[in-house]
């Protein structure tokens, strides 16, 4: 194995050839005339260094790359949260949609999650890991209720601040999101990026909401002229039930009984973890040339504005304030 450059082709996002070059400028002539003789968005050549496997052509007695060994780079985090013994997780569908690969840290260790299952619309994604959590969460039977009490739960800034999840403490503020979405729910916590997939708990310990995304502060500056405050959403449990039950994954009939925030702190720090994401360099390249709601992809990156756009059918406004940069 060796560091080597190469110019690598990519068709719909997924590397199908890499050409040895011996340095950047002769990769980037090379990609200079390859990309005049291929003109569609579906293809994507990219020069960049590599872990490969080289071995030398016995007829040109050049360098050839067999395989790129490594082409992957963290692109994002999120949170997600345990919801059975067996090490099932939820976490929402934007924070793994793009990644190659998605680790979990719990407690020390790190597991790879595989996306079982998810829903789009709703932005829920299904996980499974290797690991053996210490509790999980029971999903609430019951919508929160206005001024209910609740807590969110999360690693925002990814693991930027520190390793150890926050808490941050709210009320239920509005039984809807933006333009009326009845599938979330309003809430005062502070969410920041990062968040995105992490539990909103209530004083039982049981799940009434999934993280979602906070209002955008150049779209409400431009809507309403002010800079909103605690303004954040979450999925509601009830979305969040029916999408587990979907998928054969049993909660409790029966709701949790008040508990001690002592209590719910533990639950916290035992049924909730980091996710963090890599994704090939190449295969984001390649996911510019493809049209999203946004423009452009979002990876697995927290665009707080996600809700707002999907609910205002992606005008052009919003896929400008929404695309990533």
């Amino acid at each position: 194995m060796e560091i080597v450059t190469a110019l690598l082709l990519f068709l719909n996002g997924n590397m199908i050839e890499h050409v040895y070059k011996t340095d950047l400028k002769a990769c980037n002539e090379s990609k200079k005339i390859a990309e005049s003789v291929v003109n569609t968005n579906n293809v994507v050549f990219i020069c960049k260094k590599v872990k490969a496997k080289v071995v030398i052509d016995q007829d040109t007695q050049s360098k050839k790359i067999v395989k790129v060994l490594d082409d992957k780079i963290f692109t994002g985090s999120g949170t997600a949260f345990f919801i059975s013994d067996e090490g099932h997780m939820i976490t929402n569908h934007h924070v793994v949609n793009y990644c190659n690969i998605t680790k979990v840290n719990y407690f020390g260790k790190t597991g790879t999650a595989k996306i079982l299952a998810y829903d789009r619309i709703n932005d829920l994604a299904l996980l499974e890991t290797d690991l053996n959590p210490k509790d999980k969460f029971n999903i609430s039977n019951k919508d929160a209720k206005l001024l209910d009490d609740i807590y969110v739960a999360g690693y925002p800034f990814g693991q930027a601040v520190s390793s150890s999840v926050k808490v941050t403490k709210g009320v239920v503020s509005a039984l809807a999101g933006l333009q009326n979405n009845y599938a979330l729910v309003q809430i005062d916590a502070a969410i920041q990026p990062g968040n995105s997939g992490g539990p909103i708990v209530n004083t039982n310990g049981d799940v009434i909401g999934v993280a979602v995304a906070k209002l955008d502060y150049k779209d409400a500056m431009e809507s309403y002229g002010v800079i909103p405050e605690n303004t954040n959403f979450g999925i509601k449990s009830s979305i969040l039930k029916n999408f587990t039950s979907a998928n054969s994954i049993k909660s409790p009939d029966m709701d949790s009984k008040k508990i001690s925030t002592e209590v719910i702190g533990e639950k916290i720090q035992n049924a909730t973890a980091y996710v963090g994401c890599w994704t090939a360099e190449t295969k984001i390249a390649a996911m510019k040339t493809v049209k999203t709601v946004f423009g452009e992809p979002r990876l697995a990156f927290d665009f707080i504005c996600y809700n707002n756009c999907k609910q205002r059918n992606n005008d052009s406004v919003c896929q400008q304030q929404c695309s990533l940069k």
